[in-house]
């Protein structure tokens, strides 16, 4: 008989797995993001120009409209001096004749503004620019919320829900994956640099005098289970995650104070309210958008802001689990020491009673009414 070889076919992946493999590793989902950003901002502004243009036909209709008004005015108040036949105006009724002419006007400008915007002039600057809108749909997919600008129309407003309901968890999953990389790469980081000289002394206290150092160095350690303070287990230090987040805070508000025209406060005061999601919309970063067309560094600025406001939120939550590992083990340990853990061995933490020193109710002492408070009958020994 011959020899039977079975043969092996070794099966290609699928396309649809080799699509989703790249857009959901880190680089694809950042790209994913800011390419749901872009798309988002079109659709916006899309929806949102018919409204916008019929907004400034009826401020240039408005602004029309006071001039007219004002020339009427500038007519009357001649006609009102020196058309005798017709008014015959006195001094007080000609001065209250302008008084109640100039009070209307007023109350017409100001209806004016609150309807249109009206400044005197036919500028119009639409909200739903494109850098105004990509800096709305962040603040939709981080949940800040600025309130700069909002969508006017119907259509906007439902695709408004829309894009929050698959944005939001876009970004989440995002932030969920880079903040997993950025704490373990940060932890590597601070074991590696911090942690090298603390695990040599404690090799070098450890080994017998006798034993040649150069075979037993700490570079032989795997990464992450070395014998002394594996990486794996070292807990970066809470003032250490305070530093980070307080130097990620100060870059951010020296550059954005620069570029926006802030103080030092301010700069800093968005910057904090903004990583937070607290997002009171009392400073945008609106300058920082401006001109991104025209020349590279003021699309390098957007480029800053976006990733500012996206990786900020995701370090300060990878700060924050890193600090709240320790936290919840100094809270376990202060609920130890207090014998509030609960687990039933605290007899020996907190002393209820001394032994012997309880007097033991006697057997013939139940409570009831009828023995409460009756003296005990001494008995007497029989004589023999």
């Amino acid at each position: 008989m011959g020899k039977q070889y079975d043969v092996y076919v070794q099966k290609g992946t699928p396309l649809w797995k080799v699509v989703t493999g790249v857009l959901f590793s880190h680089v694809g989902l950042f790209v994913l993001v800011i390419a749901y950003c872009i798309v988002g901002a079109w659709v916006f502004m899309e929806l949102e120009k018919g409204r916008e243009m019929e907004e400034k036909a009826a401020k240039e209709d408005k602004t029309e409209a006071v001039d007219e008004a004002i020339r009427y005015l500038k007519q009357a108040f001649w006609s009102y001096g020196t058309n005798e036949a017709k008014y015959n105006y006195t001094r007080e009724q000609f001065k209250t004749s302008v008084l109640d002419d100039l009070n209307a006007l007023k109350r017409y400008v100001l209806d004016a503004y609150q309807e249109t915007g009206y400044d005197t002039t036919n500028d119009f600057e639409p909200d739903f620019t494109f850098e105004k809108t990509v800096l709305f749909t962040i603040t939709i997919m981080t949940t800040v919320g600025y309130g700069h600008i909002s969508p006017g129309t119907k259509e906007g407003k439902l695709f408004c829900i829309l894009y929050s309901l698959i944005g939001i968890p876009l970004l989440l999953v995002f932030m969920s994956q880079i903040g997993d990389w950025m704490a373990t790469s940060f932890r590597w980081i601070y074991s590696r640099m911090m942690c090298r000289w603390c695990r040599a002394r404690r090799r070098d206290s450890e080994l017998p005098p006798n034993i040649d150092r150069r075979t037993k160095g700490i570079s032989f350690d795997e990464i992450g289970k070395e014998r002394y303070m594996p990486t794996d287990l070292v807990m970066v230090p809470i003032m250490v995650n305070l530093m980070l987040i307080f130097s990620f805070i100060f870059v951010g508000s020296v550059l954005f104070s620069t570029w926006e025209g802030w103080s030092a406060t301010e700069a800093a005061y968005f910057c904090f309210v903004t990583l937070t999601t607290i997002g009171f919309g009392d400073y945008t970063p609106v300058k920082s958008f401006h001109g991104f067309q025209h020349s590279i560094a003021a699309s390098m600025k957007m480029a800053f802001t976006v990733s500012y406001c996206i990786f900020g939120m995701t370090l300060l939550s990878m700060c924050m689990n890193l600090m709240q590992e320790q936290i919840l083990e100094k809270v376990t340990w202060v609920a130890s020491e207090l014998g509030m853990s609960g687990d039933g061995n605290d007899e020996e933490v907190v002393k209820l009673s001394i032994e012997g020193k309880v007097t033991e109710t006697p057997a013939d002492k139940t409570g009831n009414q009828e023995t409460f408070g009756r003296k005990k009958k001494k008995k007497r020994q029989d004589s023999v």
